[in-house]
């Protein structure tokens, strides 16, 4: 049985769904700490200069350092759904498919939320059903591993706790992941290989932007062609 582990990011870029779609589970860290550097309550977008832009989810920052991500509450002073709603009209609604889209995603930013981790689950949710993806979700704090595990360790008890005999990593993770402790479990290691496709970006007319996250690709081609697309690169 094939797992892979990520933490949650704020509507995702194409890579992310698609380590999603080749494995049987994917495992969200919704019980770890938050990285600063991470996506786990941001991700770019383009300007209609085209130019990247993050688009941020605020929290309150005093003492997050000793909360798990799943604790971690939004910001209430900062109306950050019409911030970002607003922002995706403004530099979007000229892309050829605003309206298809918007229709799709204009749920998270409608709905009433109070946890950081509620909003990112959400968006990673909508996106697997949007491309149709059938892997199921697990919440690493539902699961059941040595509390004190970390990092490397961290990884393999969970694969443990799924009892997966394969684990899907990041291709970053090749230049950290102690490979060892796996074989010994007889648990099969690889390395994600993915590169992104260009697709049109209406408001960059210069060199091809990858990275984004996903909305890019779906304003701009549409969810039927993003699907196209996507299940190519599976």
């Amino acid at each position: 049985m094939k797992v892979a582990i990520h933490q949650p990011h704020y509507f995702p870029w194409l890579g992310y769904l698609n380590k999603m779609s080749n494995v049987d589970k994917f495992i969200l860290l919704d019980d770890v700490q938050l990285t600063d550097s991470s996506n786990m309550f941001r991700n770019q977008l383009l300007t209609l200069n085209g130019s990247q832009k993050y688009i941020t989810i605020p929290f309150i920052k005093n003492g997050y350092m000793q909360k798990s991500y799943n604790q971690l509450e939004i910001n209430p002073l900062i109306d950050w759904q019409k911030l970002h709603s607003n922002f995706i009209k403004e530099n979007y609604r000229k892309a050829p498919f605003f309206n298809e889209v918007w229709e799709k995603i204009k749920i998270i930013f409608e709905k009433k939320y109070f946890l950081l981790s509620d909003v990112t689950i959400d968006t990673i949710l909508l996106l697997k059903d949007i491309f149709n993806i059938s892997t199921e979700i697990l919440m690493q704090s539902k699961l059941e591993y040595p509390s004190d595990s970390k990092k490397n360790q961290l990884v393999l008890d969970l694969c443990i706790a799924v009892k997966s005999n394969y684990y899907l990593s990041g291709k970053g993770a090749k230049k950290y992941m102690e490979l060892n402790p796996f074989t010994e479990k007889g648990i099969v290691v690889e390395f994600q290989n993915f590169n992104m496709a260009e697709y049109p970006q209406f408001s960059n007319k210069n060199q091809f932007i990858p990275g984004l996250s996903v909305l890019d690709m779906l304003f701009n081609i549409g969810i039927d062609e993003s699907i196209v697309i996507f299940n190519k690169q599976k």
